[in-house]
């Protein structure tokens, strides 16, 4: 009898603190979103502030410089940069609003992409990252004010966006400089870089 006493006593302590996890989830998470100005709750869909994305190809961008948030927003707008959610989602928006919603994103804290890589590959790429990138992007990955912070994005997201600007997928003034840089990575290599980056968090 003791023991059945004992084990009630654990459960209704278990089901307690999962009560109050499903309360936090419920209030503050929403709560959170909320203090996010009105247009970015569109973007706060793909582009969460809790370094989590709808998906493993959608970049991080809270916590990036203004600077590179608006000038992908800017190239969206204008077509130079082409993504067919992105084009539509810029279409209507005026230079006010995208410098307001560049400005938000920049303020939140940066919390890096907790989706695994490979140690090995991520090894190999910093001996290529230290050649070929650190002079840009800083070999910790943060970037500066002519490149965007990688450190921490996902591995898909940034063989993705590699790949782009090496083939010329990626159209915008900025990209032309990269693919000239990036021109002579093979595959493997962005695999490796992108591991590297993706392991800074």
């Amino acid at each position: 009898m003791r023991y059945v006493r004992m084990m009630l006593t654990i459960m209704s302590q278990f089901l307690r603190i999962s009560l109050i996890k499903l309360i936090v989830f419920a209030f503050v998470l929403p709560a959170h979103a909320a203090d996010a100005p009105a247009p970015a709750a569109p973007c706060l869909a793909c582009h969460a502030v809790d370094g989590l994305a709808a998906d493993a190809v959608t970049p991080l961008i809270a916590g990036l410089r203004k600077k590179h948030v608006l000038a992908a927003m800017e190239d969206y707008r204008s077509g130079e940069r082409l993504h067919e959610v992105m084009q539509q989602a810029a279409q209507g928006l005026d230079d006010a609003t995208l410098d307001m919603l560049a400005a938000w994103y920049s303020e939140q804290p940066w919390i890096g992409s907790e989706r695994p890589v490979d140690s090995d590959l991520a090894k190999a790429g910093s001996r290529k990252a230290r050649a070929s990138c650190s002079s840009c992007h800083r070999r910790s990955g943060e970037g500066g004010i002519g490149a965007p912070r990688l450190a921490g994005q996902s591995v898909d997201y940034l063989v993705a966006a590699s790949t782009a600007y090496r083939d010329g997928g990626r159209t915008s003034p900025a990209a032309r400089g990269k693919g000239f840089v990036m021109g002579d990575l093979t595959d493997d290599e962005i695999l490796a870089l992108s591991h590297y980056y993706a392991s800074l968090r």
